[in-house]
């Protein structure tokens, strides 16, 4: 980016240096992927950027600023490609690097031109394209730009207004003032701006990924079940029962083994679950951490089946993260105790594992009648 004074440019390069830091350490080491790994490698562009802008400035290196400048220009496009690789698109990770390369070279070929300040213009045009597509992507998300999105909806959406007011007054002052960039005041401060509200929206993303009130109100689990104990109710079936299950001590495993270990422990305990329940029984995440089983059996039949998922979670094998015993808390609500609405169900299902829980673990309780 250009800046009008070295000072400005210092300051970038302090807040590029600290985002990168925070979104390497919280962010990609958090969570290893693709996706924090593409919006990592977009804030240390910029730190690079800035550093090249003030040496630059300091050693009075007219070539090395504008291939700084230009290099800066394929962040954006690092961002929208981390969003479609936490989507699970194809993600085109080398579009960023080719487009910060590609616009280096452009801007220092017409160095000392007539047309200088116009090709930044035309680049920085090409930065915001890529920053209409990133707001068009999260616009296609859960909370659509909303919510934790916002701040990088907002700075994204802001960019294509900026480039458009650079190529107009860029033509306009063509002729007056050639080697004078155009609004170099409002794309620094614009940079600045865009490295902020995309630290706190990625390092959200990053941190929690896929979490939004409309992506959990849109589960299937919740319908499908209130719609079976609706029924239930109509014909008087009382043999239903809900399930609360949660794996104990989940941030001392995630300290001790880290996030892809954690990750795997989760999923191993996904399995269990699954194999410990009829085929017809109903599975629904509860929370990061739990689920939800709605299955309509015997309390003999029931019982074996928490009993089995114990011993399920708490068998050591080879092919686990940690050499420890894992356990979990269950909470067991009938609809004969707590009624068939799901909200009570869950509510009653809910205390009961508290208590589990509180008992030390890796048992479990069953809801408390009413009255």
């Amino acid at each position: 980016m250009t800046f009008s004074t070295l000072d400005d440019a210092v300051v970038l390069a302090a807040l590029a240096t600290l985002t990168s830091m925070i979104m390497i350490g919280l962010g990609f080491l958090y969570r290893p992927s693709l996706a924090t790994l593409l919006w990592s490698l977009m804030f240390v562009l910029v730190t690079l950027s800035a550093y090249g802008t003030v040496i630059a400035g300091a050693a009075s290196i007219h070539l090395l600023g504008d291939a700084s400048a230009g290099f800066a220009m394929g962040a954006p496009a690092l961002v929208w490609s981390g969003l479609r690789a936490d989507r699970g698109e194809k993600s085109f990770p080398w579009l960023g690097p080719v487009q910060g390369v590609l616009s280096a070279a452009a801007y220092v070929a017409t160095d000392g031109m007539a047309l200088h300040s116009l090709v930044f213009s035309l680049l920085y045009l090409a930065l915001a394209a890529m920053a209409a597509l990133t707001v068009a992507e999260l616009v296609r998300r859960p909370e659509h730009g909303g919510g934790r999105l916002l701040p990088l909806t907002i700075a994204s959406a802001v960019l294509p207004v900026i480039a458009v007011a650079s190529i107009i007054t860029s033509a306009v002052m063509l002729a007056s003032s050639p080697a004078e960039p155009a609004l170099p005041d409002l794309k620094a401060l614009g940079q600045i701006a865009y490295l902020t509200c995309a630290l706190v929206t990625l390092l959200s993303l990053a941190r929690v990924p896929g979490a939004s009130s409309v992506e959990e109100s849109a589960d299937p689990f919740t319908r499908t079940a209130a719609d079976r104990l609706s029924r239930a109710r109509q014909t008087g079936e009382a043999g239903w029962s809900l399930l609360s299950v949660s794996l104990d001590d989940t941030e001392t495993l995630r300290i001790a083994g880290g996030e892809v270990a954690f990750r795997r422990i989760l999923t191993r305990f996904r399995a269990d679950v699954t194999s410990s329940f009829p085929v017809e029984a109903d599975i629904g995440a509860d929370g990061p951490h739990g689920y939800l089983v709605l299955v309509s059996r015997p309390d003999g039949v029931v019982r074996d089946c928490i009993r089995d998922l114990l011993d399920r979670v708490s068998t050591v094998t080879d092919d686990q993260p940690l050499a420890v015993e894992f356990s979990a808390s269950v909470g067991w609500a009938k609809v004969t105790t707590a009624g068939y609405e799901l909200t009570a169900l869950t509510a009653d299902a809910h205390a009961a594992m508290e208590r589990a829980r509180l008992a030390g673990g890796h048992r479990w309780e069953r809801s408390e009648p009413v009255g």
